[in-house]
């Protein structure tokens, strides 16, 4: 008797795992039958006669049941209206990014309870996204960037403690950033930028101490640059620009000391660059241009050795340019330009021999123009129009014979364009106007 029993469960297992599998078979074609394109090549696999387990693209199976779903990039035009969301009950990975969908995003995708990892990415989704999604209480990944989905970011997302990647970035969504995404204590990488979100911006960022990417750039965010942000001792690259921020930069930036990347320009921010920048020793790219920031340009920011990239452009700072920004020796391109910058150019810029790109146009700047900057031999570009510059040209700021854009216009220069100038091949655009030079450029 107890033999015939194990045997019958036995076969009852059985029976149920195949009806499951066949289950989400049928679900997955009758969604393959709305597509727009039945005759893509790519899924030309996914038939009755053919093992979904073994032989469909972009399926794999776990234990004989649909585990993940890949089909990125597969050209498939069509909604999620018929997705068979309560048929797959044992998928973790779904990746259908880089196609034609269109339409919402159901409600009905809060029933993937399993789901670890989820790419809705590069498609032509719309409308909001579905509180529904807060369900989701495993999942670690949610790409839904690239879409023109609106409305506010739900606050149910806050509920995904699992999660390490969110993106969002490249939609319509509108309102504010919802504080409760401070609760997401895993995430390390939150992108939200190239949006239309406003209100300011939540100080329960501060609490995700595992992030390494914060991208909140590109939209309408206003009030200040919360100090708890000083708190992501972890993150890597910090994009606020392109926003209505105000304010000072909180010195609390300093303690970021594992930063490479560093763009809050195109703000309304103003008062000191701090000083505090100056520990940022992993600092490649720094842009606080096109803001209202004033005073003067810290001298510690000529303690950040791996910088490739300074523009602090178009704001109000004033003062000399300190001669410590020449220990900047990996620069490539350094932007100063509109302000309202004293004094002569430093000496020590002769030092920064990667340099390419030298940009010190209207500002205030007087006296000599350094023969020092000959041995910036990399220099592609050498604008230094619009300021107070008086005598003599230098000889060989062409002797690298890469340089192909140079102007002087409207100093105070004086005397011969230097013959090496004269003869510099590489020269496509040059402006001497508005100087007192004698001779010719030929």
């Amino acid at each position: 008797m107890v033999p015939r029993i194990f045997y019958f469960l036995q076969f009852f297992t059985i029976f149920t795992v195949t009806f499951a599998s066949t289950e989400e078979v049928t679900a997955l074609l009758k969604w393959k039958a709305t597509f727009r394109n039945q005759n893509n090549s790519l899924l030309a696999s996914w038939t009755l006669s053919t093992d979904a387990c073994r032989g469909w693209y972009g399926v794999i199976c776990f234990n004989d049941r649909i585990n993940r779903l890949n089909i990125t990039n597969a050209g498939v035009i069509g909604t999620l209206h018929d997705f068979p969301f309560s048929s797959l009950p044992f998928i973790e990975y779904v990746d259908l990014s880089m196609n034609q969908l269109s339409g919402i995003i159901p409600l009905a995708i809060g029933n993937l309870t399993n789901l670890v990892y989820l790419d809705l990415s590069s498609n032509q989704f719309s409308g909001k996204i579905p509180p529904q999604i807060g369900s989701l209480s495993k999942v670690k990944t949610l790409f839904i960037f690239d879409n023109h989905l609106n409305g506010f970011i739900p606050i149910d997302i806050g509920n995904l403690t699992e999660l390490e990647t969110l993106q969002l970035y490249s939609n319509q969504l509108f309102g504010p950033i919802p504080s409760e995404l401070g609760n997401l204590k895993n995430l390390n990488d939150l992108k939200l930028s190239r949006n239309k979100l406003t209100g300011s911006i939540p100080i329960t960022l501060g609490n995700l101490t595992e992030l390494k990417i914060l991208y909140l750039h590109s939209n309408q965010l206003s009030g200040l640059i919360p100090s708890e942000l000083g708190n992501l001792k972890n993150l890597n690259d910090l994009e606020l620009s392109h926003n209505n921020l105000t304010g000072s930069i909180p010195i609390t930036l300093g303690d970021l000391t594992e930063l490479k990347i560093l763009y809050l320009h195109s703000n309304q921010l103003s008062g000191l660059i701090p000083s505090e920048l100056g520990n940022l020793k992993n600092l490649i790219f720094l842009d606080l241009c096109n803001s209202q920031l004033t005073s003067s340009i810290p001298i510690t920011l000529g303690d950040l050795t791996e910088l490739k990239i300074l523009y602090l452009y178009s704001n109000q700072l004033s003062g000399p340019i300190p001669r410590e920004l020449g220990n900047l020796k990996n620069l490539n391109d350094l932007d100063l330009q509109e302000n309202q910058l004293t004094g002569p150019i430093p000496a020590s810029f002769g030092n920064l021999r990667k340099l390419q790109f030298l940009y010190l146009r209207a500002n205030k700047l007087s006296g000599s123009i350094p023969k020092e900057l000959a041995y910036m031999d990399n220099l592609v570009e050498l604008i230094l129009s619009e300021n107070q510059f008086s005598g003599h040209l230098p000889e060989h700021l062409c002797q690298g014979g890469k340089l192909e854009n140079f102007t002087v216009a409207s100093n105070k220069l004086t005397g011969p364009i230097p013959r090496n100038l004269s003869n510099c091949s590489s020269f496509k655009w040059v402006r001497f106007n508005n100087n007192s030079f004698t001779g010719n450029l030929s």
